[in-house]
C-alpha cells in the first residue's frame, strides 16, 4: 500500500459535486504538484485529505490505516483518537498563514508541540530555533507577525507546521497571496525540504515550482484528474487537450 491512497474521493457541497471519484497515491519521499485552474476542485482535494472536509463518497488512507472507508456506499471514519494520530502525520501550511498575532514568532511555532503534544518549553524551544533558522528568521523570533513581511509570515507558518515533525507536508496555494518579490523566498524553502526528502502535496500556480521540484505533476479540472505524470510528460509532452490548453494559458 502506498503512502497516502484516496481512492474514487467524492465531496459535495449540498447538490454541487466538487470532486467526481478522484484517485490519488503518494510513496514516502515523493514531491507531488497538484496544477490547474480556479475551482478546479485542488485545494477541496488537499483539505479531504486533511479532514478539513469530510467525503461523501471513497475511502482515504495514510500509511496503512483508514481514515475515511466506504462501507456499503456509506463512508466511515475512523474514531476521534485514530483520526487525530493519522493527522499528527500531517502538517498543513495555507494561502493566509494564519498565525496568532498576540503571539512572537517563536511562540507561534512551540504553540502546537506544547499545548498539543504537552511538550515542555524548554524541550521545544531548541526545536523552534533550529526551525527558524532553516528558514532564515532565527533574528526575528522575537517579533510579532504584524511587523513582518507576507514572505516572513508564510516561512515562520511552515517552521510551525515542521514543528510537529509530520511525515507529509500539505502546501495549498502557499504563494499566492504574496507580492511577487516575496514568492521567491517561500519556494526557496520549499524547494529546500524537497531536497532533503520530505514528502510533499503542492497546490500550486507556480509552474516553474512544479516542472522543477515535483517528481510528479497532476493536472485537475472539474472535479477530476485529466492528467498525470512525470514534469517532462506533463510540461513538455502533455497527452490530454485541456492540458495543453491549460499550460498555453500559464506558461
Amino acid at each position: 500500500m502506498s503512502f497516502i491512497e484516496m481512492k474514487n474521493i467524492r465531496k459535495d457541497f449540498g447538490k454541487l459535486t466538487i470532486l467526481h471519484g478522484v484517485d490519488m497515491t503518494l510513496e514516502k519521499g515523493e514531491v507531488i504538484s497538484i496544477i490547474g485552474p480556479s475551482g478546479a476542485g485542488k485545494s477541496t482535494l488537499l483539505r479531504c485529505l486533511n479532514h478539513l472536509e469530510t467525503i461523501q463518497g471513497g475511502s482515504i488512507a495514510v500509511d496503512g490505516e483508514f481514515l475515511a472507508e466506504d462501507k456499503d456506499g456509506k463512508v466511515t471514519y475512523a474514531s476521534e483518537d485514530r483520526t487525530k494520530a493519522i493527522l499528527a502525520k500531517m502538517g498543513m501550511v495555507f494561502q493566509s498563514f494564519n498565525l496568532f498575532p498576540h503571539m512572537t514568532v517563536l511562540d507561534n511555532i512551540m504553540a502546537a508541540p506544547i499545548y498539543v503534544k504537552g511538550m515542555k518549553r524548554e524541550e521545544i524551544q531548541p526545536i523552534a530555533e533550529d526551525l527558524l533558522s532553516k528558514v532564515g528568521l532565527l533574528n526575528k523570533k522575537d517579533m510579532y507577525p504584524g511587523s513582518l513581511s507576507g514572505g516572513q509570515k508564510q516561512r515562520v507558518a511552515i517552521a510551525r507546521a515542521l514543528a510537529m515533525s509530520p511525515e507529509i507536508m500539505l502546501f495549498d496555494e502557499p504563494t499566492s497571496a504574496l507580492d511577487p518579490e516575496m514568492v521567491g523566498e517561500v519556494l526557496a524553502v520549499m524547494k529546500s525540504l524537497a531536497e532533503q526528502g520530505l514528502t510533499m502535496i503542492v497546490v500550486t500556480h507556480e509552474m516553474s515550482f512544479a516542472r522543477d521540484v515535483s517528481n510528479r505533476v497532476i493536472f485537475m479540472d472539474k472535479g477530476v484528474i485529466c492528467e498525470e505524470g512525470t514534469p517532462e510528460e506533463i510540461f513538455v509532452h502533455p497527452r490530454e487537450a485541456r492540458t495543453r490548453e491549460f499550460l498555453s494559458r500559464v506558461l
